[in-house]
């Protein structure tokens, strides 16, 4: 008798699509904010106030003119699945293509933004190890198929298994460890450095118009006053309900009124993190807490001079920053860590901020202060670090001073010993370059080995 055939275990049907195009309202879903820009651009010119049927034909230019580039666009963006990756061809003047390799997928979530929701279109994100924000996204799909395509994705990136716990994940929510409360995010967003200073900017340009006749138009004031709403309109209503959960694939955060977001931390990932703590929300006792993500490049925002990471805490107090500090890091203890500053000649670089450059170390990260307007502080994991270099400028020689910089993967960590003395920099080039030896020495030593 022949023995029957082993039966492999079940996975989704998987069609391979050659050329699968996109929703076809993509393109309206898109650009529906650069119409309604141009629209606003156009009733608060003057000129063209006057003239209602040039204002209209201008309108209607850019309407016929955005469907057709967005037609074009939709057009030559399709989408197939390979044996090992899922393909994505862009762009009918520069082509452009992405290959996103399954074993580089950390996470999938299906997401709807508030017009593609109105639709019943959602649009995948994935966390790509290696990959931009940008990168991992795949937009638009109906919600069915959106769903259906991240389970094949999941089952072909982690396995079947892994595919179902993440699938059970989604439908229900894991129990909260904090929720950022709605008063304290509109609060911190409003005692904010660029909201305080927009709102001073723009009060004194109302002043200037009404009494000294000081007219210079609407636009003149138009950036101040994004300068206020936009801020408010990031952090109020991106981080409305911000919730932090721990999931069996490790910290989980969830925010968003009208585009909900998610986003996992798997644990041994993060490479740093970084402390941000504004002059008035040091008095409060606040500071924001974002991390540096393997994998998951950062990019600069709109008006912030930094770049952004994952963001674990978008406001928190002093309990709450170290509670989650410990989640992410285990056994950590920032307060328990001895700091030592920058010599007292470091002032006739940093007049007044030379108080607060300070440094300090234990066996697991290394810790720079900075700043004293902005307060941040920067860990980094020693087994993390990729090099460790010495700088000195001209006048930096005249003082005998130079800074020692502990690099990292593309963040918003950005780790430097500011303005120690020469003697003392050489020496810690010297014993953190050990130390990030000894720690990845350590944590391969405790990998488990194949037999």
């Amino acid at each position: 008798m022949t023995e029957p055939v082993p039966v492999p275990p079940s996975q989704p049907p998987v069609v391979e699509q050659m050329g699968a195009r996109l929703h076809p309202l993509t393109p309206f879903v898109k650009g529906w904010g650069y119409f309604v820009v141009a629209a606003f651009a156009l009733v608060n010119n003057e000129g063209l106030r006057s003239n209602l049927e040039i204002a209209g034909i201008g309108l209607a230019a850019v309407l016929v003119g955005g469907i057709l580039l967005g037609a074009l666009s939709w057009w030559f963006t399709k989408w197939q699945l390979t044996d090992e990756a899922i393909r994505v061809d862009s762009g009918f003047l520069f082509r452009r293509t992405r290959i996103i390799r399954f074993d580089r997928i950390q996470a999938i979530d299906v997401a709807q933004p508030f017009v593609a929701r109105l639709f019943g279109m959602a649009e995948l994100r994935m966390d790509v190890a290696g990959g931009g924000k940008s990168d991992g996204r795949l937009s638009y799909f109906k919600y069915t198929e959106a769903r259906e395509l991240r389970t094949i994705l999941l089952v072909r990136a982690k396995g079947e298994h892994a595919a179902q716990q993440q699938e059970q994940e989604q439908e229900h929510e894991p129990e909260a460890l904090l929720v950022v409360p709605t008063n304290r995010l509109l609060g911190a967003t409003l005692l904010s450095s660029t909201v305080v200073g927009s709102a001073g900017a723009l009060i004194w340009l109302i002043v200037a118009t009404m009494v000294f006749d000081f007219h210079v138009g609407l636009f003149a004031g138009l950036p101040l006053l994004l300068g206020v709403v936009q801020p408010i309109w990031k952090q109020v209503v991106g981080n409305h309900g911000f919730t932090l959960s721990q999931t069996d694939h490790g910290l989980r955060t969830k925010r968003g009124l009208f585009d909900v977001q998610r986003q996992t931390i798997p644990p041994g990932r993060v490479q740093g993190l970084l402390i941000t703590e504004p002059i008035i929300w040091r008095l409060l006792g606040w500071s924001r807490v974002e991390l540096d993500i393997a994998g998951v490049a950062g990019g600069k925002e709109d008006g912030d001079d930094h770049l952004e990471g994952a963001q674990l805490l978008p406001v928190g107090e002093r309990g709450e920053v170290a509670a989650v500090l410990a989640r992410v890091l285990p056994g950590f203890n920032l307060d328990a860590i001895e700091m030592q500053r920058a010599p007292e000649r470091a002032k006739w670089l940093r007049p007044i901020g030379w108080r607060f450059l300070a440094y300090g170390a234990d066996q697991q990260v290394f810790v720079t202060t900075a700043g004293w307007v902005s307060r941040r502080t920067s860990i980094v994991l020693h087994h993390k670090t990729q090099s460790v270099r010495l700088a000195q400028g001209p006048i930096q020689r005249r003082l005998n001073l130079a800074d020692v910089h502990i690099d990292t993967p593309v963040g918003p960590t950005n780790a430097v010993a500011l303005h120690r003395s020469a003697e003392e920099a050489a020496w810690l080039t010297q014993a953190q370059a050990q130390q990030a030896r000894q720690a990845r020495q350590a944590i391969e030593s405790n990998r488990p080995h194949e037999s």
